[in-house]
């Protein structure tokens, strides 16, 4: 109901509205959670860089780096694989 009337005030015609959520092709998606801004694994590494020596964090960079999915001919795959490193 609330979406409804949300859609309402910013389109007129929630019919018209386009759709709230879209489905992230593989690229995007290695994007939202590797490499963009505010990506899974940069909040992740933001989160625990007080807490760990910076030779440790600039271990795990770079093993991070080495697990990007992103150069992969098959990106679903690998994204699958990276993440389960």
């Amino acid at each position: 109901m609330q979406v409804r009337y949300v859609l309402r005030c910013v389109f007129g015609d929630p019919k018209k509205a386009p759709p709230p959520l879209q489905k992230l092709s593989p690229q995007e998606m290695v994007s939202a959670v590797w490499n963009g801004e505010g990506s899974l694994v940069s909040e992740l590494l933001d989160c625990i860089a007080p807490h760990v020596d910076d030779r440790i964090l600039l271990d795990l960079k770079s093993k991070i780096r080495a697990h990007d999915p992103s150069d992969s001919g098959n990106v679903e795959k690998e994204l699958r694989r990276s993440l389960l490193w």
